[in-house]
């Protein structure tokens, strides 16, 4: 049973290897011959084959789910369009210079608009377009309508650097894009799901530490932030120039990480 299990995580890992998804269920056909021997009878070469037989499952079913989130995505015609959508704030809003950002779950969308379910909105300062248009204040767990301009994911491929359209994909977010000036609305002050539940209380704590230790006068009080909910952008760009320069960078991230996780 172990071998069969390292073989069909070796099939996952496989997938990762490919340029190109390939037609997984010709794969798990394949793979389901090679294990049913084994069934009628236990000796050496039948548990070779189921070996390879899982081995082979286990690419197939890394090629399906692949499938599944690589067919959720935006379509070139809907690139640069208005469209109305109505959803729920998935996660912590994150400031930036320019407003704020925030995930977002796509509940409904205006007749005849496609779009993924999982988007990144960035609530702009100032002007855009020709239009007036300020932050939101959004918290998470609340149902909004806004009007958006969406993008698909696009990111750098330099080699060793981060790569954020992989990280978005990771996030099963399919695209990106900002809040125009029409005047959103907000349609509930929270649904009630436990990870948007968990997401409130982690904006909670939060803000908890903003009161308390207002970052002019506790330079560390974002480290606080992060090590407690997770949230690595609560530190300022100054402590991780000191992080990265004292090699400490990576055990703030994998703190945060796990933060996340046990979340």
């Amino acid at each position: 049973m172990r071998l069969n299990i390292l073989a069909f995580a070796a099939g996952i890992l496989c997938l990762q290897m490919q340029p190109e998804l390939p037609a997984w269920v010709g794969w798990l056909a394949g793979g389901l011959l090679l294990v049913l021997p084994r069934l009628m009878r236990r000796n050496g070469p039948t548990r070779i084959l189921a070996g390879i037989g899982c081995l082979i499952i286990g690419f197939a079913w890394a090629a399906w789910r692949a499938e599944i989130r690589l067919a959720d995505h935006l379509g070139a015609e809907w690139e640069g369009r208005d469209v109305e959508v109505v959803g729920v704030v998935a996660g912590l809003p994150q400031d930036f210079s320019g407003g704020t950002r925030f995930e977002f779950d796509v509940v409904r969308v205006a007749a005849g608009a496609v779009v993924p379910a999982r988007l990144m909105l960035s609530s702009y300062q100032g002007r855009r377009d020709g239009e007036r248009s300020e932050p939101l204040a959004v918290r998470p767990g609340e149902r909004w309508q806004f009007t958006v301009r969406l993008k698909r994911p696009h990111g750098n491929a330099n080699p060793g650097v981060f790569d954020y359209e992989a990280w978005l994909l990771e996030r099963n977010i399919r695209a990106t894009g900002y809040i125009r000036a029409d005047p959103p609305q907000r349609l509930a002050a929270m649904v009630w799901r436990p990870d948007y539940a968990i997401e409130r209380m982690r904006l909670a704590v939060r803000e908890s530490f903003a009161r308390i230790l207002p970052e002019a006068v506790y330079p560390f009080a974002g480290v606080l932030v992060a090590l407690t909910v997770g949230d690595q952008k609560a530190i300022q760009g100054d402590l991780w120039t000191t992080f990265s320069r004292t090699g400490t960078t990576h055990l703030m991230s994998i703190k945060c990480l796990l933060k996340r996780i046990s979340a």
